[in-house]
């Protein structure tokens, strides 16, 4: 390192060797399999103004899951713990598709108290309870049923998912990726 300060044409060599160096890096990026299959996938806005909602648990998680069984089809992180027995955030929220009446139907059982407006966040910035996070939807996306009985979104959905709701996270699907039950991953493949 030098005191002294660098002249403009210092600077301006440095900048255009970063930008190749930041070129480079990109187009290696761009040449693995994973970035050309992630392009083809159709992101889903989980969190859908107007279509979310969101509300304390009142009961454990898995009472909650368990009393929402048939009703719900769990998608982002619940699908995940389900399907491959660990998460990806740390919230141990509860999130999936409904219709607005289970939803209400809920409420009024006293699984989750009363839903709350704005602040929807799948990974809070602050402690919070333990939430439900649900989309409100009259046709539930396409779902597997579990032998646990409970209904997660498919694996593809799964996916378009979190690309809606978490952005490009190729690090996070080569890590669900490698988790995935076979079974899941060979009957749900995306059409070609």
């Amino acid at each position: 390192m030098s005191d002294r300060p660098r002249t403009t044409a210092e600077r301006w060599a440095r900048f255009q060797r970063d930008q190749e160096t930041y070129r480079r890096i990109s187009l290696a990026r761009r040449t693995y399999a994973r970035f050309r299959r992630d392009l083809a996938v159709v992101p889903h806005v989980f969190l859908l103004l107007g279509r979310a909602r969101m509300a304390a648990l009142m009961q454990p998680p898995e009472a909650v899951r368990a009393a929402l069984r048939g009703e719900a089809t769990w998608t982002l992180d619940t699908a995940t713990r389900l399907l491959t027995g660990k998460g990806f955030i740390a919230s141990p929220d509860l999130t999936g598709y409904m219709t607005e009446r289970a939803f209400e139907h809920a409420v009024e059982q006293g699984l989750i108290g009363t839903p709350m407006i704005g602040g929807l966040s799948i990974d809070p910035l602050y402690h919070r309870p333990p939430m439900l996070l649900a989309h409100l939807a009259d046709d539930p996306p396409p779902s597997t049923t579990l032998p646990s009985g409970d209904r997660v979104v498919t694996w593809h959905f799964l996916i378009r998912d979190i690309f809606g709701t978490l952005g490009w996270r190729p690090d996070l699907l080569t890590r669900l990726e490698a988790r995935r039950p076979i079974e899941i991953g060979v009957a749900q493949q995306p059409p070609s």
